[in-house]
């Protein structure tokens, strides 16, 4: 506290608003495209610092081995994005055209790409775009078919189907189409793939490993069965029957699992619940009903109804392997650390923590086959990862909390998913990526 003020006092402050001051204007003065270049070595450099800071803490944070693998997995991740950005060479776009027979080569590769045919699916009894499909033939004989969520890899180079546009003819109005391929190269991508992998690793140990080093005190189950306590038991359990029986129903409508907006993501939440409720029962014994219950009937299931239920089709970047396994890994993992601030079930924190990195993991690997970058820096992103970061914390110092300081810390992390499924996912503020969501 005497490092912050001393920091912050005036005579500091000072100084520190006169350098960025400075800064500013002469960002200004190298205009737009050289401050971007500047801030973006700028931004590696730190991220070199961050890297070898995370390298040497797992050297030395002593026998506890998880950390270690989850350390040493961000260094490799930083490490990564920063050769990428410092090595990787300019991409760029290919605009072709099926008519008009033009041909585009890659930045280093003297092979030419010739647009065969372009296609946009419909789904059946729609105007909603299934797909975008480009057929191309390169100038070796091979010959490639690249849509959204499969991309075509030559030579170290990813290309993706980014878009398409359309200009008519200036004389006879027949509109031509023109796809455009993104072509991205990654240098930096195999130490990214390595780092998430110890990442996954590291959590997988910490929940295997979190029942033995943090204890929490568990709430003895109430045997005593009461005619009310049957009633409240049986509603419950009725509840969460017609909750399935509509997500079934959503799924047969829809032909994809119901996982696409806040409306369909709250209420998978919500049949979720009652499985926790009777396992926390038989498992350890825990009684975990009325909090399970409030969270299901007076905070999820009402915010559900205020959503968008509409049903819609799936979008191309949504049609991928990856959609149930991330969108699920979040919503499971946020169902247990929610409740695990709210004093219900919280030997399954270090559960939800390996299923939040699966998802932080899997989306993205899911970004990099769809979008071309497996971070995007999408408020969403930056949000889920700071939520993360929080239980990462509280995995570190957790062993030397007290009971109370520990539910502070749940606490905080809960405030966070909240912020992150309500004010990212409803605020017109924030856009990005994920804005469909």
């Amino acid at each position: 506290m005497n490092l912050i003020k001393e920091i912050f006092s005036r005579t500091n402050a000072t100084w520190i608003l006169s350098v960025l001051a400075i800064a500013s204007v002469a960002l200004g003065f190298l205009g737009a495209e050289k401050s971007i270049d500047l801030m973006k070595y700028y931004a590696a450099i730190t991220t070199v610092g961050v890297a070898a800071a995370c390298s040497l803490i797992a050297v030395f944070i002593g026998k506890n081995i998880p950390a270690k693998i989850l350390h040493l997995g961000f260094a490799f991740v930083l490490a990564g994005w920063v050769y990428s950005q410092l090595t990787s060479p300019t991409g760029g776009a290919m605009q072709l055209c099926a008519e008009m027979k033009n041909s585009y080569s890659l930045p280093d590769d003297d092979t030419r790409f010739t647009l065969d045919s372009f296609t946009i699916d419909y789904w059946e009894n729609s105007k909603a775009i299934k797909q975008y499909t480009s057929k191309v033939s390169l100038s070796n004989g091979q010959k490639a078919t690249i849509s959204v969520n499969h991309p075509f890899i030559f030579n170290g180079w990813w290309i993706y189907q980014n878009s398409y546009k359309r200009i008519p003819h200036p004389h006879t109005g027949e509109y031509f189409y023109f796809t455009i391929l993104q072509c991205i190269k990654d240098t930096g991508l195999p130490f990214v793939a390595l780092g998430g992998g110890l990442i996954l690793l590291g959590a997988a140990l910490w929940m295997m490993t979190f029942i033995n080093f943090i204890k929490f005190k568990i709430k003895p189950f109430n045997i005593t069965r009461p005619l009310l306590h049957k009633i409240t038991v049986a509603l419950y359990f009725f509840t969460f029957l017609c909750t399935v029986a509509m997500l079934i129903h959503r799924t047969v409508a829809t032909g994809h699992p119901p996982m696409q907006n806040m409306y369909e993501f709250l209420m998978c939440t919500t049949s979720f619940i009652p499985l926790l409720t009777f396992a926390s029962a038989f498992r350890d014994k825990e009684n975990t009903l009325l909090v399970d219950a409030a969270l299901q009937t007076l905070i999820l299931i009402p915010i559900a109804f205020f959503m968008n239920g509409d049903v819609r089709k799936l979008m191309p970047a949504l049609q991928s392997p990856l959609f149930i396994p991330h969108v699920g890994a979040y919503v499971i993992g946020y169902v247990i650390l929610v409740r695990a601030a709210l004093g219900a079930g919280r030997r399954l924190v270090g559960a939800g923590f390996f299923l939040l990195t699966l998802g932080l993991v899997l989306g993205a690997l899911w970004g990099k086959i769809c979008w071309g970058n497996w971070w995007q820096f999408d408020p969403k992103e930056m949000w889920s990862l700071a939520t993360w970061l929080v239980y990462a914390s509280f995995f570190h110092v957790a062993p030397r909390l007290s009971e109370k300081q520990k539910t502070a810390f749940l606490a905080l992390g809960a405030i966070m998913i909240i912020l992150t499924l309500t004010w990212i996912n409803l605020s017109r503020i924030f856009t990005g990526m994920h804005s469909y969501a």
